[in-house]
């Protein structure tokens, strides 16, 4: 996934120097040539007009964040940076085999291990050789969480069900802020995959409360909350979100504020046409928000509450 482009703007914001990163013929940087030990703020679209809102909160956010009880907490926990699904390199084999899997149409025909070699704790190793124990999640919580009908079915194959046929402990390398880790999974057999499906076997921490969580959320024009993040490119560069909004405003390309620690997600909104007719409704649209780049182990920061976000996986381990 490549941006068509990256906003061209300039600012000085509470005192933090920003670089400025865009694309044309008048030869600014492009996003992917920022240099890294600068602040940097990326719009994936140049045709929209900004106030520098968002940039400006963006700011204060990641001045309230750097180096606060929130900030240490955070970086001391388990944080998966990935998303904590492993699928088998043949998945899906045939349409009708996907729509089951996504459908929960799992049929368990062996037996599931009682709990995993490390009891009701598990252990997160990171490359350093620093650990932290975590509650085990059982195999049973992970298939029951597979199984649900987790969407629709709507197509040929809603009878079509597929069948476990083991299931067995590991472990998996997990991108997480603190660097690579290798954590505990259970592996999942399904009938015609040589390799297995692998799912997480430890829960991650939940993230602690922002330093300005206890302030009411400001009102800012054309700033929406991204939400918690639920994918990341495999190149580190895109990142997908949930903007929220009332059903009178239309969401547009996400923008990001970047340091060298963080990355501040900025949701933007505008109001629709006058008379247009709206509803009482929360909606909540996917948004892509490209970095200049990639994640690496930066935190992710929302706008809007100034709150660290937790990347939502798939799977049981999620719910």
């Amino acid at each position: 996934m490549r941006s068509r482009a990256a906003l061209v703007s300039s600012a000085l914001l509470l005192g933090v120097s920003l670089t400025v990163v865009g694309c044309g013929a008048d030869g600014v940087r492009t996003a992917s040539d920022a240099p890294a030990g600068k602040d940097v703020l990326v719009t994936e679209d140049t045709g929209r007009p900004d106030n520098g809102a968002g940039a400006r909160r963006a700011a204060e956010v990641v001045k309230a964040w750097t180096g606060s009880a929130a900030e240490r907490a955070w970086r001391k926990g388990y944080r998966p940076l990935d998303q904590a699904e492993w699928l088998p390199p043949d998945a899906f084999r045939s349409e009708g085999d996907k729509v089951a899997f996504i459908s929960g149409h799992l049929d368990l025909v062996t037996q599931l291990p009682a709990s995993g070699s490390g009891g009701p704790e598990a252990t997160v190793t990171w490359q350093d050789g620093s650990t932290v124990r975590r509650p085990l999640l059982t195999s049973r919580h992970i298939f029951d969480g597979l199984a649900r009908n987790k969407s629709g079915c709507d197509g040929t194959d809603c009878n079509r069900r597929l069948r476990v046929t083991g299931v067995k402990a590991a472990t998996r390398t997990l991108a997480t802020s603190r660097g690579p880790a290798s954590i505990p999974v259970w592996e999942f057999t399904i009938e015609g995959y040589a390799q297995p499906f692998a799912y997480p076997a430890v829960a991650p921490d939940q993230p602690p409360r922002g330093p300005q969580s206890d302030r009411p959320a400001p009102d800012i024009d054309g700033v929406s909350s991204a939400g918690d993040w639920n994918g990341l490119s495999s190149d580190g560069l895109v990142l997908n979100a949930g903007v929220s909004h009332g059903s009178c405003v239309n969401t547009l390309p996400g923008q990001v504020y970047e340091t060298k620690d963080a990355v501040v997600l900025i949701g933007r909104v505008e109001q629709l046409p006058k008379g247009t007719i709206c509803d009482a409704d929360l909606r909540v649209t996917p948004v892509r928000f490209r970095l200049s780049r990639p994640l690496g182990t930066r935190t992710v920061l929302d706008a809007v509450t100034g709150d660290p976000m937790a990347l939502m996986t798939p799977g049981g381990a999620a719910r």
